[in-house]
């Protein structure tokens, strides 16, 4: 396999690089993470001039029709920074199915002001009968011209800021399908709160609400959430990379006994482990990202990438916070806020113990 990144990809990096060394350190994403929102809008504007809002979605809505690579590229790059931007829940969660749902009108309406970063949309799919995803959906959609939708929702992500919402409901036939409906519809109750890492969340309630239905939204569901774990499995990379780095930097600095603690043979070789896990997961996920797009090998290759990677973020931030000491649990360090940002990606979608009963009932129905 050949890891390096092509001139185009490159500059790409190059380009999230300078932008998130400029506006991150400690202080300011705590200030960004204070916001009602979680973030900041100024900030997501320079996103949108730069094009990376558009970088998932097709040319003809004003996309780049950038893959998985290019994918994996912002997304690591956004994890070493530990960036607040609401990148996973509005442009793959969101803008991507809306992209892939078929419904033309809806395309026109709103990709262009999603990715110039005017709109916002979120995807409404956990509900409480699934620990991770529903195995059956229990939000409920009736009407054929005029269609209603009822039930409740969990965790949607960047729901208090969203402008529509793409929700999964099941008809009276019992077909499941994806619906779109705007934030402020009548009916449709909302209860925002913070997640872990600040950034901000909600649970719904829709009674009676008015909704469209998306002729490929189904079809278009599973392929978007095999993306959105490659981006969390990317993001993961650069917060481990992040870590790893930091602590690395302190062990070299912190004095016990007279010496660096560095110098101890158990830190070296704690962090010979640590070094490791970071390489084997940038290759599991470099070996995902590979794969056909839309493959059973690809939605393997994710599955198992996310479990891999998701336990071995855990370890890397638990042995980060520990050779911190005290001060590692703190907000004033990156290295605490990064640890929250992980704890919540590592559970996003499945944690890695959920991921590894999948991918290896994956590789046994291969």
């Amino acid at each position: 396999m050949n890891f390096d990144l092509d001139d185009e990809q490159t500059m790409l990096k190059d380009l999230v690089d300078r932008f998130v060394a400029d506006r991150y350190d400690a202080a300011k994403r705590l200030a960004y993470v204070a916001r009602p929102e979680g973030f900041a809008r100024e900030n997501w504007a320079i996103f949108a001039d730069m094009g990376l809002l558009a970088l998932p979605l097709p040319e003809d809505m004003g996309g780049m029709g950038g893959g998985a690579v290019e994918l994996i590229t912002l997304g690591e790059s956004l994890g070493r920074a530990v960036a607040v931007e609401p990148y996973l829940a509005t442009i793959l969660l969101g803008a991507t199915l809306l992209d892939r749902g078929g419904h033309q009108d809806l395309r026109a309406q709103w990709l262009r002001a999603i990715a110039a970063g005017e709109r916002f949309c979120a995807l409404a799919h956990l509900e409480r009968s699934g620990r991770y995803l529903p195995r059956t959906i229990d939000m409920r959609a009736t009407g054929k011209d005029d269609v209603r939708l009822n039930g409740e929702k969990i965790c949607v992500m960047g729901a208090p800021f969203a402008d529509a919402l793409l929700v999964s409901a099941q008809d009276d036939e019992g077909v499941t399908s994806v619906y779109f409906i705007v934030a402020d519809a009548p009916g449709l109750h909302r209860k925002d709160y913070r997640l872990v890492d600040g950034s901000v969340a909600s649970d719904l309630r829709l009674d009676n609400v008015p909704a469209i239905r998306l002729p490929d939204g189904a079809a278009a569901l599973d392929a978007v959430l095999d993306l959105a774990r490659l981006a969390i499995t990317a993001e993961l990379v650069g917060l481990m990379g992040h870590m790893f780095d930091a602590t690395l930097d302190y062990v070299k600095t912190r004095h016990q006994f007279g010496q660096p603690i560095g110098r101890f043979q158990a830190i070296q070789h704690r962090l010979a482990d640590d070094y490791a896990l970071v390489e084997l997961s940038r290759s599991q996920l470099y070996r995902a990202a590979a794969q056909s797009a839309g493959s059973k090998e690809a939605h393997a290759a994710i599955v198992g990438a996310k479990a891999y990677v998701s336990a071995a973020a855990v370890k890397i931030a638990e042995d980060a916070v520990q050779l911190h000491g005290g001060i590692g649990t703190t907000e004033e360090l990156m290295v605490g806020q990064a640890f929250k940002r992980a704890l919540l990606l590592t559970r996003l979608l499945g944690d890695a113990d959920h991921d590894l009963r999948d991918y290896a009932d994956l590789c046994r129905a291969a």
